[in-house]
């Protein structure tokens, strides 16, 4: 006979199975829980991904840069002389598919009766103010636009489509934006 143990039928050996769940299998067993981490991690990596756009752009309480643009209609607009509370500076070319989706949200922030919120678009990265004028009237863009220059788009370190800057009205920069950003997104940006 042998001194070795012997092992009945009833008795099974532990699987990795049968170990207590971890803290993340836990967390993630409830329905609400689990959807609250799946919108947690989305909103993070969506933040992360503007941080990293936004780099290079003029940063919060940054003076608003001394830039004069013409507008459509030869007037000038010194953009120092803003006196809203709020304003929306968004810088678009033509050829930007972006811009298009953009523009749609920026229309419906400008409202020509409202005091507190200044909407305004720069047009950069054209061949002639022909074709600016154009474009505007093919898409029935209704907030200003103005002709920017090689010079307004290195005042504000723009240097990809679209571009958005909020400012506050004390003429500092509150927030620079790339890419498409929702009305929502604006608008909170806004009042933050």
């Amino acid at each position: 006979m042998s001194d070795e143990p012997k092992t009945t039928e009833t008795e099974t050996t532990e699987s990795p199975d049968d170990a207590a769940p971890s803290l993340w299998q836990r967390l993630r067993a409830k329905r609400s829980t689990r959807w609250a981490m799946d919108i947690a991690i989305v909103v993070a990596v969506v933040l992360a991904i503007s941080a990293f756009q936004s780099r290079h752009l003029l940063s919060g309480d940054d003076p608003l840069p001394p830039v004069q643009v013409q507008g459509l209609d030869g007037s000038t607009l010194d953009l120092e002389d803003l006196d809203a509370r709020r304003t929306v500076v968004y810088f678009w070319t033509t050829w930007c598919s972006a811009c298009d989706l953009q523009s749609g949200a920026i229309s419906r922030l400008h409202d020509p009766d409202n005091d507190d919120l200044n909407v305004i678009s720069v047009a950069l990265h054209y061949d002639s103010p022909a074709e600016i004028e154009e474009f505007v009237d093919d898409e029935e863009i209704d907030f200003p636009v103005y002709l920017g220059t090689d010079a307004t788009a290195a005042a504000f370190n723009v240097s990809s489509f679209p571009t958005i800057y909020i400012i506050d009205d004390d003429q500092h920069i509150r927030h620079g934006l790339v890419g498409y950003t929702t009305r929502l997104g604006i608008w909170t940006r806004l009042w933050l």
